[in-house]
């Protein structure tokens, strides 16, 4: 595990301020030196970082050195290799947060995935039950319908019948 420090942290240990700070971190990364960033784009710097600044300002004491020249010098030789930090190894608190809230986030949306799939499966099933029902109580009335038809077809031909006979009597 390996200790991260913050800008302003590097700023009170090498009593810089913060102007002076940012001009040579942006030499340092236009040279080509490679400063960790976490998942907001915050640099955090190792202890290896903490050195190289420490050599830059012994380097631009010395006459001649310009501080482009010095952010050269140093590019080309310490330019490192920083691999992102596994983000439980790290002591950035926003980035264990955002860590934690993401992949509560994740769980939250799986859990409503799952919540819905079987609001879907329950919706459907009722659906299913009430139009069965509707078909059912559709063909009883039909059938009912029907029913009432014949005999109301027989009732006139009966009546029909009968007055047709009358008439002739």
């Amino acid at each position: 595990m390996t200790l991260v420090y913050k800008t302003n942290e590097i700023m009170n240990k090498l009593n810089l301020k913060d102007s002076v700070f940012k001009k040579y971190i942006a030499l340092l990364e236009k040279e080509g030196y490679v400063i960790q960033r976490n998942g907001q784009g915050h640099r955090l710097y190792s202890e290896e970082d903490v050195e190289t600044l420490e050599m830059f300002m012994e380097l631009i004491k010395y006459d001649g050195m310009t501080l482009e020249s010095v952010a050269k010098k140093i590019g080309n030789s310490r330019g490192h290799n920083v691999k992102l930090e596994d983000k439980e190894e790290s002591y950035d608190v926003m980035t264990l947060i955002s860590s934690l809230l993401e992949e509560q986030k994740m769980q939250f949306e799986e859990r409503t995935q799952q919540l819905l799939e079987q609001q879907e499966v329950r919706f459907l099933k009722k659906i299913e039950e009430i139009e069965e029902k509707s078909t059912e109580n559709r063909d009883k009335l039909l059938i009912e319908s029907i029913r009432e038809t014949k005999e109301l077809k027989n009732l006139v031909l009966e009546s029909q019948k009968k007055k047709w006979w009358e008439f002739w009597r």
